[in-house]
């Protein structure tokens, strides 16, 4: 039997009551909780102390490794410091046994007791004595100030050295803030969390290797005391870097460590032709590399470092990457002014003049040691340009370019269900999410990144990889934090106009749009799942806010989608996009107004068109493309085309061929696969003159209703293009 908790009322110390087996979680110790479901094991407190933080609720899990807890109080606070006063404990009774232990509350006999404001540890395993929170291996989550806090401690936690923690299949749990005197649960009740030994999935593993050649790498990493220059430590660094292979990287506390000093090393390392890496220092800690030049780089900012990336085509832009490593521990005022300045610097840079001026749309990202302990509004404004100085660092404003705030990778280590960058098993802190890497998600797609923490990794990920179990925890307390972007290529564009048989309307030199009228066209492309074939990052288009609410010649009549094919290969689709066809003809992207965009290389391509119900056209030779628009307008007859009869002659120029209701590149009205038979079978098959609504394959008219007889019904058209007169002809569509 399941439930979500036991909550035992001590009527009678000696009798024990029944337990009720909890539920595990795969639970993924980010300092965020939206994986925290409500059917976990809770406990909500009812009490308000009159002084003191409240402590409001609590949620318990498990999985393989760890014993999982989600605490929720009152205010903002910071759990690891007494930044807002607080005296928060928990209590652990892991044999489930009162009488041994600490006698803290009645049921309970405390084996260890967590203070979390003066970060101690203590075991009462017989004498009482101070632990390390390495024997835990505990970690807390956020390690800023929050109203909600996500821990975890080991099951095989030892924490004298000798005796288990959790020596039973049930633990008893207890939080207490004495300042206020709230308990929870409160005295005469027992919280009890019986371990689900079911199977809970392993965490799936984040393949370290670059998925794409023209995806930029970048890594930020504090090197610990100039370990990258460090004689005893060259082999781990030269394992981790040479397994990351990063594009650009930020390093910190390089103090002592020359620009020079990190160019030989990566050059000897990780050897990339002509001059090898461009590297910049600032002057303090700071060090960037990068495979490509370094236009220009900024010092003026306090323990921050902008630098300029130039990047080489194909890319469309480059790169306004900041390595930073902002002030440690208790200089919060600092820290806030750091950002504050940081956002300044932002909003200069998105403007005309002033220090540094960035092409509209250049990505930005900012990633390093950002020291995230104290108040959480440091983190805020680095994301969302909330200057807290604005009298000193000007008004508040956007980070990313179409106004939103930047966007945070998360960093989880890639074979543990943990998003910490920082372990000293020495340290007074438990480990901590100390590094963090921005990004402006409008102009670059995140698509991976993790933070390498050898000591969890299998032993044949790291063989493959040429790394030890040792490498990261030697190298560093930080651990190398990489994401993987796709950075906007410069492509090609394309301003393709067409006429689809279907809804044009005869002589008015327009096609019409009752699929949007009537609220029928999805929001995301259909081709995908018509199984049509995807290329070079196409397919799950979606259509832009506002763009299937527009009327007249330019609304929306369907999607399309568009191919690019090279020469070589003309057969075969090379790139692939899904666009909007409006009503005048011209094909558009998803904003509904902007020329069709591939992230290819310029040169030579056949253009093709297809749509879902309709025989698909392609240009007859190659055309050249490029950054600048090119025109093909398949509305004109004089637009030579692939094959013989590829379109059909109209009165407003040549239309696209209706009635490919199978999509198998041929009409049919009669025989096996043709296009006929599916519009009787959508009408129910028995009564012609049934109709039936929506977003059809059938619906050759495009008019959100099939029919098979009638005025403007599905069939005719079909039995018109084979011919009319032979119902066994066939017209095959003209693509290779």
């Amino acid at each position: 039997m399941r439930c979500s908790l036991s909550v035992l009322l001590l009527l009678l110390l000696s009798v024990r009551p029944d337990l009720c087996r909890a539920q595990g979680a795969p639970i993924l110790l980010d300092g965020l909780t939206d994986d925290w479901s409500a059917g976990l094991a809770s406990y909500t407190d009812s009490n308000t102390p009159s002084s003191g933080v409240d402590l409001l609720s609590m949620q318990v899990t498990n999985d393989d490794h760890y014993l999982f807890v989600r605490l929720t109080v009152g205010m903002e606070i910071d759990l690891l410091d007494d930044l807002v006063p607080h005296s928060i404990r928990l209590y652990i009774d892991g044999d489930d046994n009162a009488s041994t232990g600490l006698a803290v509350q009645s049921g309970y006999g405390a084996e260890v007791q967590v203070r979390f404001d003066t970060r101690t540890v203590t075991e009462y395993f017989g004498t009482s004595a101070n632990a390390s929170w390495s024997t835990l291996d505990l970690v807390t989550l956020p390690t800023v100030t929050a109203t909600t806090f996500e821990l975890a401690i080991a099951r095989t936690a030892r924490p004298d050295g000798v005796n288990d923690l959790f020596a039973a299949p049930t633990c008893r749990i207890l939080f207490r803030e004495t300042d206020g005197g709230d308990a929870m649960p409160n005295t005469g009740t027992v919280f009890s969390y019986t371990f689900d030994t079911g199977l809970i999935p392993a965490p799936q593993p984040i393949s370290v290797p670059k998925g794409q050649p023209s995806q930029v790498r970048i890594t930020a990493w504090n090197v610990l005391g100039d370990g990258i220059t460090t004689a005893a430590l060259q082999d781990e660094f030269q394992r981790i870097l040479t397994a990351l292979a990063p594009d650009v990287i930020g390093f910190s506390e390089c103090v002592n460590s020359t620009a020079a000093q990190v160019k030989a090393r990566l050059d000897a390392w990780l050897p990339i032709g002509g001059t090898g890496w461009h590297v910049v220092k600032d002057d303090f800690d700071l060090v960037i590399a990068a495979r490509w030049p370094i236009a220009q780089s900024w010092t003026a900012l306090s323990r921050q470092f902008p630098a300029l990336i130039d990047l080489p085509p194909p890319y469309a832009t480059d790169l306004l990457f900041t390595a930073a490593h902002l002030n440690c521990c208790t200089a919060d005022a600092t820290r806030q002014a750091q950002c504050d300045a940081f956002v300044q610097f932002v909003q200069d840079a998105r403007a005309p003049g002033g220090i540094v001026t960035v092409p509209t749309g250049t990505p930005i990202v900012y990633a390093g040691d950002l020291n995230t302990v104290g108040w959480a509004q440091q983190l805020n404004t680095l994301l969302t340009g909330d200057i807290q100085d604005n009298a000193t660092y000007g008004p508040d404003g956007a980070m990313d370019w179409d106004g939103s705030p930047l966007t945070r990778a998360p960093g989880v280590q890639t074979d543990a269900r943990m998003a910490y960058t920082w372990r000293n098993n020495n340290s007074a802190y438990p480990s901590g999410q100390l590094d963090h890497l921005l990004y402006s998600d409008a102009v670059a797609d995140l698509v991976t990144s993790f933070t390498l923490r050898t000591a969890v990794m299998p032993a044949a990920t790291l063989s493959a990889l040429g790394l030890l179990a040792g490498d990261a925890a030697a190298a560093s307390d930080h651990f190398p934090l990489t994401a993987d972007l796709a950075i906007p290529l410069a492509g090609v564009d394309v301003r393709l106009r067409a006429l689809l048989e279907g809804p044009y309307e005869n002589g008015s030199a327009l096609m019409h749009d009752s699929l949007r009228a009537q609220g029928l066209i999805p929001a995301t492309e259909p081709y995908g799942a018509l199984g049509f074939p995807v290329a070079n990052d196409g397919g799950g288009e979606h259509v832009g806010a506002g763009v299937l609410s527009i009327t007249g010649a330019d609304a929306i009549v369907d999607w399309v989608q568009v191919e690019l094919r090279t020469p070589l290969t003309p057969a075969a689709p090379f790139a692939t996009r899904c666009a909007l066809l409006q009503r005048d003809g011209d094909v558009v992207e998803v904003d509904g107004t902007s020329p069709v965009h591939f992230e290819v290389p310029p040169g030579d391509y056949h253009v093709a068109l297809r749509h879902r119900n309709h025989l698909g056209v392609m240009t007859a030779g190659p055309v050249a493309l490029g950054p600048v628009a090119v025109t093909i307008d398949l509305t004109s007859a004089t637009t030579a085309t692939q094959g013989n009869e590829a379109r059909k002659p109209g009165p407003d120029g040549p239309l696209l061929w209706a009635g490919n209701v199978v999509r198998d590149g041929a009409l049919r009205y009669t025989g096996a696969t043709n296009d006929r038979d599916p519009v009787l079978v959508a009408i129910g098959g028995a009564l012609p003159t049934a109709i039936t609504t929506g977003y059809r394959q059938e619906d050759v008219t495009m008019d959100g209703r099939v029919k098979y007889t009638g005025p403007r019904n599905d069939r005719d058209p079909i039995l018109v293009n084979i011919g009319g007169a032979v119902p066994t002809a066939t017209r095959t569509e003209q693509l290779p």
